[in-house]
């Protein structure tokens, strides 16, 4: 079955060349290419949007100067909105944060509301992350449930906090309750309205350790 949305691994490397990351091709590979919508730019160079998501992209060099692009994000914070970046995706530089291997829970697919635990896939809504990250949907794994859940980054294997209200489910290829469509903070408050909540401790550093050596 083909994946709902464009996967993380098919995202272009603008480093090498606006290739693939996963195909090593000129980018939009064909993987890529169905789940995007061709748009031209004012300066004659191709965009691509996402079809089921908010990213786009402007392959090639920008056709604005960094300059107007803090000047679109002071405009946009002006006028309230949430951060919108040109086309390039013009982002402040990321902060250090720690990478990691994909950690080895098992994947977690709720069967229930407020059936929330590690192991669990979620989409980071934009604006969860810190903006060096894009505003754009990022796909990540729940290592520890909370108010703020520990995640770990498909995108680069970077480890995160994120605010529940943040998140959502990584929706089944199949028909989907309406609670697939709550936060990961509506489980948690519809868990706590049917009893105490159960406290989950920071799985993190049990699943990072280092293996003893040999």
């Amino acid at each position: 079955m083909r994946p709902f949305r464009l996967p993380d691994a098919h995202l272009p490397s603008a480093a090498n060349g606006w290739t693939c990351r996963a195909c090593f091709t000129p980018w939009p590979c064909a993987e890529a290419a169905e789940h995007l919508s061709p748009s031209p730019c004012s300066c004659g160079q191709t965009t691509y949007w996402e079809k089921r998501g908010p990213r786009n992209w402007h392959p090639g060099k920008r056709c604005y100067t960094p300059e107007q692009g803090v000047a679109a994000r002071v405009a946009d914070a002006a006028k309230g909105l949430a951060p919108r970046y040109p086309p390039s995706h013009f982002y402040p530089p990321k902060p250090a944060r720690v990478r990691r291997q994909s950690p080895p829970i098992p994947k977690h697919w709720p069967t229930g509301p407020g059936d929330i635990r590690p192991g669990t896939w979620t989409w980071i809504k934009p604006g969860g992350l810190h903006p060096g990250w894009g505003d754009i949907h990022h796909l990540a794994m729940v290592t520890a449930v909370g108010d703020w859940c520990d995640v770990w980054l498909v995108l680069d294997g970077t480890v995160h906090q994120v605010r529940a209200d943040r998140m959502l489910l990584d929706p089944p290829r199949t028909e989907r309750p309406r609670w697939w469509n709550w936060t990961v903070a509506d489980h948690l408050a519809h868990r706590a309205d049917r009893g105490p909540a159960q406290a989950c401790a920071s799985v993190q550093l049990g699943l990072f350790e280092a293996p003893a050596p040999v």
